[in-house]
């Protein structure tokens, strides 16, 4: 037999009767946070059709009132838009209905409208101010407490976003802090599209509501930037972040001109992504000049743009010279004291760089270094920490310790997923990595397994052309073409290289890469002039993009030699690998590990022609 139904309580009885303000809905969803929230924007009335769970005198949000005394944020004239007016009507005319029946007078109605509304609206911005400084206070925060918590707001940031939007017609600095916070509680999901969305949003209220030379204009221009390039689309981010210098150029003081050469840094990745290195090398030269102006040749703050620099020195085939670069760093450092854990970044720089020359050891021994100055200062769930036991599993897989890498990839998919959740971009990548492990190890299938999951969640945060997709992609190439099914590897290459041709045009070392690794699986197939075309296009690409001496050069000669064999032009192949030996002899001497595959190619050459 059902229950009858319970007596309502007052309380109920007045919820029913205000019931007329709507609540904007949250994808369907409405969670205890939620109506902690609602207890704060509607005051101690429960929202009608929710069971009386809190009031406003328990809620969470009260419990740190006391914040609100140090907060000075101004807050802008709030406009009510047509269906907030309309609620309002509806509630004034409910309340007048009762207190006719009750046998009250109805002259005072007006005011207790306005007083109503005036109420609504105090209660809504003081609890919005509240749940702004909350996450104010972590929001460049990377301690793991802190990520989990700005996780965890995100529902109730997402909450006060669709009432300034759909509610109340906020256009003012308030909503444009709030739609940033969100936006940054986004990307922690990695719901990367969404937060670019809302970050534009934010940024078409701030180019109406402030001064082009607003800061905060300047800060959410900053962050859509930086989406951006997550996103790939590296043209909006260069035209978004030209417009923030626009905006720094126009103002005086040494901190714009600190914060102009951060941007031509940005700008400069933004172009070296693109594969323009010479242009970015002019941005990174004019940010340095910059800064040394200000502060001398051995100032600390100019160590970021000279560790750029150098980087960019070693992504241009000249690692001697990156590493020259990172020794000056090193030592300002040094004479500037700057505790170990702060070093970490010029030492995995230094990694790099060692590794580019060939020397893994070395590489190996900086890593680990850092690794371990990271866990004492952070713990063993920090992000940074994920990062240098990816780079760590690259070096123990170019040293042949594939149980190492794969170890240390493990760890890194761990901590990430604990961080950020097990659909994040970043553990898309761990993957990925974590399949070229795996692939090189000889597991084939558990290798593809793992494409396809990073595959999955890549196709869900990213747009269809995406770098990080195409990578994931061209590693399902690779297996296939080893497990011997040429056609669908060749398949996969044709669409990973229309995908990078889309996203960087068709000068740029990954165009190049594609190239290769096409022409080789064309080879096995036979099709050896097709191959060498291709071949030479690689070639001529990197040519292009890092000039005649790089060292994918070598390794370009040393496959077009290949196709060449294959052709039976053998003196054009002859030509070609001894091109490619004097080129490594030069750059490496005679007995580094990066001569052998010419040498294997020139000694098979030997014998086809008996000499």
């Amino acid at each position: 037999m059902a229950e009858p139904p319970r007596p309502r309580t007052p309380a109920e009885k007045v919820a029913q009767m205000s019931g007329s303000i709507e609540k904007p809905s949250i994808d369907g969803r409405h969670s205890a946070a939620d109506r902690v929230v609602e207890a704060n924007l509607y005051g101690d009335h429960v929202v009608s059709g929710e069971v009386p769970i809190m009031k406003r005198e328990g809620s969470i949000v009260v419990n740190i009132e006391d914040t609100l005394r140090n907060y000075e944020d101004h807050v802008d004239s709030i406009t009510f838009n047509r269906s907030v007016h309309n609620a309002m009507r509806k509630f004034a005319r409910n309340l007048i209905l009762r207190k006719i029946k009750s046998g009250q007078s109805s002259s005072s109605a007006a005011d207790t409208v306005a007083q109503q509304r005036k109420l609504q609206l105090e209660q809504f911005v003081k609890a919005t101010k509240v749940l702004l400084l909350t996450y104010e206070k972590i929001y460049e925060s990377k301690e793991p407490v802190d990520l989990a918590t700005k996780r965890m707001l995100g529902p109730q940031l997402q909450y006060f976003v669709n009432c300034m939007l759909s509610k109340f017609n906020f256009k003012n600095r308030v909503a444009v802090r709030a739609l940033k916070f969100y936006a940054d509680s986004l990307l922690l999901l990695g719901e990367l599209v969404k937060a670019e969305e809302t970050l534009e949003t934010a940024q078409n209220i701030a180019f109406q509501c402030f001064n082009p030379t607003d800061m905060d204009l300047y800060d959410i221009l900053r962050d859509r930037a930086n989406v951006l390039t997550r996103l790939g689309n590296k043209e909006e981010t260069a035209g978004i972040l030209e417009q923030c210098i626009t905006i720094i150029e126009q103002l005086d003081g040494e901190d714009m001109l600190l914060k102009e050469t951060d941007l031509l840094n940005e700008l400069a990745q933004v172009h070296v992504n693109t594969g323009n290195l010479a242009y970015a090398n002019t941005l990174l030269e004019r940010s340095l000049s910059i800064r040394e102006s200000i502060h001398g040749p051995s100032g600390l703050e100019i160590c970021e743009t000279l560790g750029r620099l150098a980087m960019l020195r070693n992504k241009m085939g000249e690692p001697v010279q990156a590493h020259s670069q990172l020794q000056r760093v090193m030592r300002i450092q040094e004479r500037h004291d700057v505790p170990r854990h702060e070093f970490s970044g010029t030492l995995c720089n230094m990694a790099a760089v060692n590794a580019a020359l060939g020397e893994h050891e070395k590489s190996k021994v900086l890593y680990q270094s850092v690794l371990a100055t990271q866990e004492r200062q952070y713990g063993q769930w920090y992000p940074e920490i994920a990062t240098t036991l990816s780079n760590l599993a690259m070096v123990h897989m170019a040293l042949g310790e594939y149980e190492e890498a794969r170890d240390a990839l493990n760890r890194t998919r761990k901590i990430r997923s604990r961080i950020y959740g097990k659909n994040h971009p970043l553990v898309a990548s761990t993957l990925t990595n974590l399949a070229s492990v795996i692939y090189t190890m000889g597991d084939f299938k558990e290798a593809m397994n793992l494409n396809e999951q990073a595959l999955e969640i890549q196709n869900a945060c990213y747009p269809d052309a995406h770098p990080l997709v195409a990578v994931t992609l061209k590693n399902m190439a690779m297996i296939e073409n080893s497990t011997g099914n040429l056609d669908k590897a060749k398949a996969l290459y044709e669409r990973v290289l229309r995908m990078e041709e889309a996203i960087y045009g068709e000068l740029h070392p990954a165009v190049a890469s594609t190239l290769n690794n096409l022409a080789d699986t064309v080879l096995e197939q036979g099709e050896t002039a097709k191959a060498a075309v291709l071949f030479q296009r690689a070639m001529e690409t990197n040519e292009i993009v890092f000039g005649k001496d790089h060292p994918d050069i070598a390794r370009n000669l040393n496959n077009l030699g290949r196709a060449f064999k294959e052709m039976g032009d053998y003196e054009g192949a002859k030509s070609k690998l001894t091109q490619a030996l004097d080129m490594k002899q030069k750059r490496y001497g005679d007995s580094h590990v990066n001569l052998v595959p010419t040498l294997m190619n020139l000694g098979d050459l030997f014998n086809l022609t008996k000499q």
